[in-house]
């Protein structure tokens, strides 16, 4: 029992727990709520236990438990929806205890098999509750609009329902029974067509993403380019994509990208065909197993293995601690129900030894990461009321702790020592973090330092790259405009000014109309034969 209260309360927390203390308020808390729980429980366990229960978490009491949380975190987003409670993000309505939509439809889609399961299991009132928790978790991730999450749900119910021998044989019943197959493979293609038109610019955007994404495959094939190699370098990538294809329809929707919205297309970035062997392998001896099982839990964990896989090829669930959490559930359910005893021998105590000191360790250094993470927040906030100067030795002082490998700080350290105009340091910081974080803002961030520090050279060539990286923004042939105009490059400004001129705008905006007036008045102003 205490196992299974342990989990609920982890994966509980695993879903609500957020702090404003946090630069990330929802994910952040989060994550370290899980660690720290993790690492009590393998220290309290290696101390204390002296038998270890296998397949202790099958059990209905716990599968009510996670459905109850799944149904609360859709409600969360339905009151969002109607503007009861605010979202944790500016761009949608519905995001529920997470950072975006993808948090919130990567939980309720990858839970919903243990509602399906439910629903078959219990009878009268149980299914009723059952039957009516799963309508809300499926109302609430059509109204934020996640496809992969509407997806995943269905793939999955087909699965559960496709293992239920005895709705094959209710099926069978029907005189054309065989139609069926047909039937819902036609759903499938219109539903795909209707989600694909709903938001086809946001389709076409991942078409680019894994398009650009292949060319760093093909650079590295084998072992690929290494751990954390997408954040890093994916955008020096998409630059040399429309430097090379200038003319391409992919242009409009192009933005800052920090994950290619399927993961294993990130892990054979990453990781190579190398990496993408070792996943694949081990999903079909997952699935062979449960396929072999005779566990009553079977159905229920292919359902859910099969909504994380198919989630997983269009977004990111495993940026998400509850998704983890949400698939160590299912697997548990395949461990057979066997007690195992540790004795007290020597290698028992030092392995327990080793555990404990391990643990120990691990907390004393989260506890440090999670206080410096805090002094951040602390610090970034009344930087930007303004008191900048006072927070740059705050800031020399966490660039000295673990923060110096988290490239968002080192980002935002680099940001605010531009703005006190110590260029010559923001371009050493923001340079530390291009080596493992790069996008369209690092490099203008770059630029405005080269600029300022007079290396009119590099400034031309590093917003030619921004302007590259997405090509639909207006800022970098401005700023390349400037330049020109002021260092006395007639022929390059004109030339600049041209192109600002006849670009096409994607949102109309005060800041391009000002733009677009000031090149024109240059235009009218130089004289016909520079042209």
């Amino acid at each position: 029992m205490t196992a299974k209260i342990t989990y609920i309360l982890v994966f509980l927390g695993s879903v609500y727990v957020a702090s404003g203390k946090f630069v990330n308020a929802t994910n952040t808390p989060k994550l370290y709520f899980v660690l720290i729980s993790l690492l009590v429980i393998a220290a309290f366990i290696a101390i204390s236990r002296k038998r270890i229960n296998l397949g202790v978490l099958s059990n209905k009491t716990i599968l009510w438990n996670i459905n109850i949380i799944c149904f609360l975190q859709a409600c969360y987003g339905l009151c969002q929806s109607l503007g009861w409670l605010p979202s944790n993000h500016s761009k949608f309505a519905i995001t529920g205890s997470f950072d975006n939509p993808a948090g919130f439809a990567a939980t309720l889609s990858v839970g919903f098999p243990i509602g399906l399961f439910l629903l078959i299991k219990l009878k009268k009132v149980g299914r009723y509750l059952a039957l009516t928790g799963l309508t809300v978790i499926i109302l609430s991730v059509l109204l934020a609009w996640s496809r992969a999450g509407i997806l995943a749900i269905i793939i999955s119910s087909l699965v559960f329902f496709l293992l239920q021998s005895n709705i094959i044989r209710k099926f069978r019943q029907f005189r054309y029974y065989k139609l069926f197959p047909i039937l819902a493979l036609v759903l499938l293609i219109a539903g795909a067509f209707i989600f694909y038109h709903h938001k086809k610019d946001s389709a076409n955007g991942r078409l680019l993403i894994w398009e650009v994404s292949s060319e760093m495959i093909k650079d590295k094939p084998v072992f690929g380019h290494g751990y954390g190699a997408f954040k890093a370098e994916y955008m020096d990538y998409q630059a040399k994509y429309f430097k090379d294809n200038p003319a391409s329809k992919f242009e409009f929707l192009a933005d800052n990208v920090k994950h290619p919205f399927n993961e294993f297309i990130k892990v054979t970035v990453e990781f190579g065909l190398v990496g993408w062997v070792v996943i694949l392998s081990i999903i079909l001896f997952m699935l062979l197993e449960i396929m072999k099982s005779k566990n009553e839990d079977r159905e229920l964990v292919f359902s859910g293995l099969a909504s994380f896989l198919v989630f997983a090829c269009f977004s990111y669930p495993l940026q998400y601690v509850a998704v983890w959490l949400l698939l160590a559930f299912y697997l548990s359910l395949l461990l057979p129900s066997k007690e195992i005893e540790i004795k007290n021998t020597t290698i028992s105590i030092i392995t327990r030894s080793v555990i404990v000191i391990a643990c120990t360790f691990s907390m004393v250094h989260t506890f440090s990461q999670i206080n410096a993470e805090i002094k951040w927040k602390t610090i970034a906030v009344s930087s930007l009321r303004g008191n900048t100067e006072e927070m740059l030795p705050e800031y020399e002082k966490l660039f000295s702790t673990s923060l110096r490998q988290n490239p968002f700080f080192l980002y935002n350290y680099g940001a605010e020592l531009n703005v006190a105009g110590k260029f010559d340091k923001s371009v050493e910081i923001l340079t530390e973090c291009n080596k493992r974080f790069n996008d369209y803002d690092l490099q203008m961030l770059l630029a405005d330092n080269y600029y300022k520090l007079g290396e009119l050279e590099k400034a031309i060539l590093t917003y030619q790259h921004a302007s590259n990286m997405i090509p639909c923004r207006f800022l970098p042939l401005y700023q390349l405009f400037k330049i020109y105009e002021e260092s006395g490059q007639t022929n390059d400004a004109t030339k600049c000014a041209n192109e600002i001129k006849n670009k096409k705008v994607k949102i109309p905006s005060f800041t391009v109309s000002s733009i677009k007036a000031q090149v024109e008045d240059y235009l009218i102003e130089t004289p016909k034969y520079v042209w």
